[in-house]
C-alpha cells in the first residue's frame, strides 16, 4: 500500500482561492489534467513558469498529443494559462498559470458543444427556432460548396507538397489517401501538416539525427504526423549521440533498435526536464 506523506517536503504548496476559482472554472477532465502538470513543474519546484511542451504534457497525463494540444488551446484562450515565450526549433514554449482569476475568460455558449460541455443544449436551442429555419436553409448551399472546394485545394496542396520533398513519391492520388488527408485536415491546419512534413525530411535526411524509418504519406498520417510537428520537439527527440560516443544513425540497426533507442532519449529528456 503506498504511502505518501508531505513530512519529507516533497508537495506543491496551491494557494486555497486558486482551487476555489479553478474549481469553478467549468474546465472538462482534460483541462484539470493539463493544470495540474502546469502546477507540478512551476509551482512544485518553487518557480512561476516553465518549457512545457506539448508532448510533455501528454506524456505526463497520458492523454493523446492531439487531445492535449486542442485543450491547452483553450485554457490558453480563456487566459487560465498564459504563454511566456513560443516554442522554437531548440525550446519548448514557457507556460506559467495565471493567478489573476479575475482577468479569465469565461466559456462561450456557443462553444460549450465544442468542449464537451452538454449542461445547456436548451439554451442553444433558441436562436434557430426563433428564426424559422430560413437564415439556416439560405445559408446551406454556400459554406458547404466553399468548404468542399476549399477542401479539395488543401488536399491537393499537401498531396504535392509531400511529393516535393521525395521522401517516397506517390504517382497518383486515392481515394483513400484523399480521405486521410481529409481527415488530418479536421484537426491540423494545412501549414502545420506541411510543416510536419517538413520537419520529418529535415529529420529524415540529417545525418545529426537518427531516425531513417521512410514511410508513405497514408502512413505518416496515421501514425507519425503528431511526433513530427514543432510543438513535440522533432529535432530534439531524433537528435544522434554520436557527437557523445553514443548510438548514432548509422550504427542503428532494425524498427526494434529505433523504437527502443527513441524510448531512451525520451526517458533522458524527461530527466532532464525536470531537473532544469
Amino acid at each position: 500500500m503506498a504511502d505518501v506523506q508531505i513530512d519529507n517536503g516533497e508537495f506543491t504548496r496551491i494557494a486555497n482561492v486558486l482551487l476555489e476559482q479553478t474549481s469553478m472554472a467549468h474546465l472538462n477532465g482534460t483541462q484539470h489534467s493539463i493544470i495540474l502538470t502546469v502546477w507540478r513543474f512551476t509551482y512544485g519546484f518553487q518557480r512561476c513558469e516553465h518549457k512545457l511542451s506539448v508532448t510533455f504534457i501528454a506524456n505526463a497525463t497520458n492523454i493523446s498529443i492531439r487531445g492535449i494540444k486542442k485543450e491547452l488551446k483553450v485554457l490558453i484562450d480563456r487566459n487560465i494559462l498564459l504563454v511566456s515565450r513560443e516554442s522554437t526549433k531548440s525550446e519548448s514554449r514557457v507556460l506559467k498559470f495565471n493567478k489573476d482569476y479575475e482577468t479569465w475568460r469565461e466559456v462561450e455558449k456557443v462553444s460549450n458543444s465544442e468542449q464537451g460541455n452538454n449542461n445547456t443544449p436548451g439554451e442553444q436551442l433558441t436562436p434557430s427556432q426563433g428564426n424559422n429555419h430560413s437564415p439556416q436553409q439560405g445559408n446551406k448551399s454556400t459554406p458547404k460548396k466553399e468548404t468542399k472546394e476549399n477542401s479539395k485545394e488543401n488536399i491537393n496542396t499537401i498531396f504535392k507538397f509531400w511529393n516535393d520533398t521525395k521522401v517516397i513519391i506517390h504517382r497518383s492520388m486515392s481515394d483513400k489517401l484523399r480521405g486521410h488527408i481529409n481527415a488530418r485536415l479536421t484537426d491540423y491546419s494545412v501549414e502545420e501538416i506541411c510543416k510536419a512534413i517538413t520537419n520529418y525530411s529535415t529529420v529524415l535526411n540529417g545525418e545529426q539525427y537518427y531516425y531513417t524509418q521512410k514511410w508513405r504519406l497514408e502512413e505518416f498520417l496515421l501514425r507519425r504526423l503528431e511526433n513530427f510537428l514543432d510543438e513535440s520537439e522533432p529535432f530534439k527527440t531524433y537528435a544522434s549521440w554520436s557527437a557523445k560516443g553514443g548510438i548514432g544513425k548509422a550504427t542503428v540497426q532494425g524498427d526494434d533498435a529505433k523504437e527502443m533507442l527513441r524510448k531512451q532519449i525520451a526517458q533522458q529528456m524527461s530527466k532532464k526536464e525536470l531537473l532544469t
